[in-house]
């Protein structure tokens, strides 16, 4: 069976569970992989009772990487995803039960920290340089960012997998183990301070998308709508309210700088996007990463795996 859709037994970790339990709510349930920065404004909205209020008890799973992201979505292990743009493509592609619904943020999800003092991407050659793995939203990025400037990832580059997130791959840098990594472009000041080299990397791209399987959407509209509704809330919170927002980056992001949070928070707020709809160009950029692995993505209609019919609902409701 094809490795993205295997059904296996995971081994999870509810990193925050909603802590208002009653009866009444139904319980939801959302993996993150170890990139635990597109799955804010669930903590958030979870923290502050926001998808309470919408009948949700709201439980984020935090998984080691994005292929078991996608297994605990298949395995119906979990209800949503978040932050696993290149799963969606990866699996609906092969025409598994899977759609997107939204994106909170369609800004570069990456900079490039490097213990060298590089000042062009095109310095990366011959160095080595941490992913997440074949088919991880990272790996993907990095092959990408290397042809944007003339190298190719197999030859130009070593590059190395390692599971556990940004923060995992960055403390590797840090430690002279790996030569440069992607980082969360919420942490750029925090590498800085760690004595990195950091190169913002400025595209559109799909990094607080969300998604679940479309037989769940099919049977459970009203539930994926208060789902819906519940993160749209939670990121204008989190845009009004920035001391209860660095407070939950501080926890999840493992940062307790106040200066690195309060650029965190900055970045942030203003690239968040309430409405929640993806950017086309956001969606292409997601695909051209892709392409270097097979180019048949590239073809793919950007909005093809999308059903934006519950933002659309939620956007002529408010008006």
């Amino acid at each position: 069976m094809n490795q993205w859709i295997r059904i296996v037994a995971l081994a999870i970790l509810p990193l925050w569970v909603q802590a208002i339990p009653a009866s009444s709510q139904t319980l939801v349930r959302v993996a993150t992989p170890g990139a635990l920065t597109g799955a804010l404004p669930i903590y958030f909205g979870a923290k502050k009772g926001i998808f309470a209020r919408h009948g949700l008890n709201v439980e984020v799973i935090a998984t080691r990487n994005e292929q078991m992201n996608m297994q605990a979505l298949m395995s119906n292990s979990v209800q949503f995803l978040t932050s696993s743009t290149t799963g969606l493509f990866y699996l609906a592609k092969q025409g598994a039960d899977v759609v997107g619904l939204c994106s909170w943020n369609n800004s570069s999800p990456y900079s490039l920290g490097s213990r060298f003092k590089i000042k062009d991407l095109k310095e990366l050659k011959g160095r080595k340089i941490a992913s997440s793995g074949a088919g991880g939203r990272a790996d993907a990025f990095i092959r990408f960012m290397l042809a944007k400037v003339g190298l190719d990832a197999r030859t130009d580059a070593q590059i190395i997998p390692l599971s556990g997130g940004s923060s995992v791959r960055l403390a590797a840098v840090v430690s002279g183990n790996i030569d440069a990594t992607l980082i969360s472009s919420l942490q750029g000041r925090h590498a800085e301070k760690l004595g990195l080299t950091v190169i913002p990397i400025p595209l559109e791209y799909i990094w607080g998308i969300n998604l679940t399987r479309k037989s769940f959407l099919e049977k459970n509209r009203g539930a994926v709508k208060a789902y819906i509704r519940g993160l749209a809330e939670s990121v204008r919170a989190m845009i009004a309210d920035k001391d209860s927002t660095i407070a939950v980056m501080s926890r999840v992001l493992r940062v307790d700088d106040l200066e690195s949070l309060d650029y965190s928070y900055q970045a942030l707020r203003s690239e968040a996007r309430p409405d929640l709809f993806p950017t086309e160009e956001a969606i292409v950029n997601v695909l051209k990463t892709m392409s270097y692995e097979d180019p048949a993505f590239a073809s793919i209609p950007p909005f093809k795996y999308f059903d934006l019919s519950l933002i659309e609902e939620l956007k002529s409701e408010v008006r």
